[in-house]
């Protein structure tokens, strides 16, 4: 008996510091106001206001380098969600701001004069905040004009998309989050 439980606890011991290990491997990053370096992994909805669901980890690398696109055929364009580095000419609706001559890609980051890459949160702002102006959207079965806030923003790009892809590709049934499938993308509350 005093052998199976010291059995358990190193069991449980070795568990920990794998666990903790490969936390420390694969640190998720703090997402600065505007950044030349791709981060690897971040965090989304950090200081979300919502008392059901937690933060999103968010695989930048996998995003930006394997075939993410809808169809699953190339890899998704820095543009789909930095559309702001982009030029305005390059634009659809509901998208308005385009910020750069040409589309933002990594080589184009890595060029010496090329200007950082902004936070989403450089536009939108989190919920309450009205320090600056804050991009809407008016959509004709809705009165009023919606505020594009840091967590619309997300949930209508990364949703969409995702929706998108398991249309397109119904293999991704119970691998790729939908908009009906929140859990997959936030972590629980504790």
């Amino acid at each position: 008996m005093n052998r199976t439980l010291a059995s358990l606890i190193a069991i449980l011991g070795c568990a920990a510091i794998f666990v903790v290990g490969s936390q420390a491997a694969f640190p998720l990053q703090d997402i600065p106001k505007e950044s030349k370096e791709q981060p690897k992994e971040v965090v989304l909805g950090k200081d979300s206001q919502s008392d059901k669901y937690g933060e999103v980890p968010f695989s930048h690398t996998n995003h930006s380098t394997k075939n993410y696109s809808i169809d699953g055929k190339s890899v998704l364009a820095c543009i789909e969600c930095h559309h702001t580095d982009q030029p305005a000419a390059g634009l659809k609706a509901p998208l308005k701001t385009g910020e750069r001559p040409v589309a933002l890609t990594a080589a184009v980051l890595a060029e010496a004069d090329s200007k950082p890459v902004k936070a989403c949160r450089t536009c939108h702002l989190q919920a309450g905040d009205d320090s600056s102006p804050m991009p809407t959207i008016t959509y004709p079965d809705k009165p009023a004009p919606t505020k594009l806030n840091n967590e619309v923003a997300y949930h209508l790009n990364c949703n969409l998309c995702h929706d998108k892809a398991l249309v397109a590709r119904p293999a991704l049934k119970g691998k790729a989050a939908g908009s009906n499938d929140c859990l997959p993308c936030h972590k629980p509350v504790s």
